[in-house]
């Protein structure tokens, strides 16, 4: 029988700052994301005055008068998530990062679990966790990678829950469906007006019926409601296809221009499937093949994690400048996406504080181009570019 964990760092953000400031420990702290105004992450302290993630930090600093807003310092919390998962491949060698503060671990026939059991194995890690770093996680522990998910959120700061064998479909039947991973805000209202409000409702719910509102991902989706994912922990490569765009040009070309328009065309694809996938991003990697075969590469970082290509635009010529190091023609550019995080908190629609376009936005032209094509929505640097730059 598999035993998998999923680790969840409780106020990550926060407790990080914290842990690196020991003035800072005990009083109320926020992390407040400087280009959304919005709280990402918030101490015990704070959240005893009601600051929670994805309020504005206006409205926050007039609940809690004695509150401490910080800017994001993502470096240090990659730092901290880093040597969590150091300590975790000192258990076993099949973990799985999902983000930064969040991971899988596959326990299943480890020898030095074996010795004891595997809740014993994941209170060792949390208990070495806090005492080392300073920084508090939850952990749930089942048998497969949704239901340890979902438990290791269900209890948090500091829960440690399992679900044995076989009582998967029962711990899930009672939970609300937006619990269920893959069901986002539309899809969870859509099916609550269906009058599938529970994850038990989903996993009862005549499959057929069900595609008519989640389409060809029904059955898939119904199997995770039934407490049912074959999905195996496994550590995800450097170069993940997923997070991957590529172009080979049909001739060689040397046109900057060119290559920019190619560039911007390939970003709004790759951060279409980030969105699609639940997360945010940080560094964004180009990688160019000269006409001899060579290759060179630059990186770029953000300040924020984001899930919006608009935030790597203005990057995109100078790192491109820097790339470009030969003044060779070129056959073939890639861009890679890393630095994951979880997709941060967002304003409300109506709110005062809510900066025009964004995500909102871009996820109605996600849907727009899923349903009629990707030319039904297209930028100005798009037209010309679907002349002469080839499909990747």
């Amino acid at each position: 029988m598999r035993a998998v964990v999923h680790w969840d760092g409780d106020s990550f953000f926060a407790s990080i700052e914290q842990a690196a400031d020991r003035r800072l420990r005990g009083r109320p702290v926020a992390i407040g994301g400087a280009r959304r105004g919005v709280v990402i992450s918030a101490s015990p302290e704070a959240r005893r005055f009601g600051v929670r993630p994805g309020i504005a930090t206006r409205r926050a600093r007039r609940m809690c008068g004695p509150l401490i807003v910080l800017p994001g310092h993502f470096e240090l919390y990659e730092r901290f998530s880093s040597q969590i998962i150091d300590l975790c491949e000192e258990t076993t060698p099949l973990v799985e990062p999902v983000a930064v503060g969040a991971a899988y671990l596959d326990l299943t026939g480890t020898r030095r679990v074996l010795a004891g059991e595997p809740e014993a194995a994941v209170a060792r890690l949390c208990r070495t966790v806090r005492d080392w770093l300073r920084v508090s996680l939850s952990a749930g522990l089942a048998t497969n990678k949704t239901v340890a998910r979902i438990a290791a959120r269900l209890r948090k700061p500091g829960a440690q829950l399992v679900v044995p064998p076989g009582g998967e479909a029962g711990f899930l039947a009672p939970l609300g469906v937006g619990w269920l991973p893959g069901v986002g805000g539309e899809l969870r209202s859509t099916l609550e007006v269906a009058g599938i409000a529970t994850v038990g409702d989903l996993a009862r719910a005549p499959v057929d019926d069900l595609a008519l509102i989640a389409g060809r991902g029904a059955l898939a989706l119904q199997r995770r409601a039934q407490g049912v994912d074959e999905e195996p922990v496994r550590p995800k490569p450097a170069d993940d296809p997923c997070r991957k765009e590529t172009t080979e040009f049909a001739e060689d070309v040397w046109e900057t221009p060119r290559v920019l328009e190619t560039l911007k065309v390939m970003l709004e694809r790759l951060m279409a499937r980030v969105r699609a996938g639940g997360i945010e991003v940080r560094r964004l990697t180009l990688a160019l093949r000269y006409t001899d075969r060579e290759e060179s590469e630059r990186s770029v970082n953000l300040a924020e994690p984001t899930a919006l290509e608009t935030e790597f635009f203005l990057r995109l010529p100078e790192l491109l400048r820097s790339a470009w190091s030969r003044r060779v023609r070129l056959r073939a550019v890639t861009l890679r996406v890393g630095r994951v995080y979880r997709p941060s908190p967002q304003l409300g629609l109506f709110s005062e504080d809510r900066p025009a376009g964004g995500l909102p936005l871009q996820a109605a032209i996600d849907r727009v181009r899923r349903m009629f094509g990707e030319s039904a929505v297209m930028r100005g640097y798009g037209l010309p570019s679907r002349k002469g730059c080839p499909a990747s």
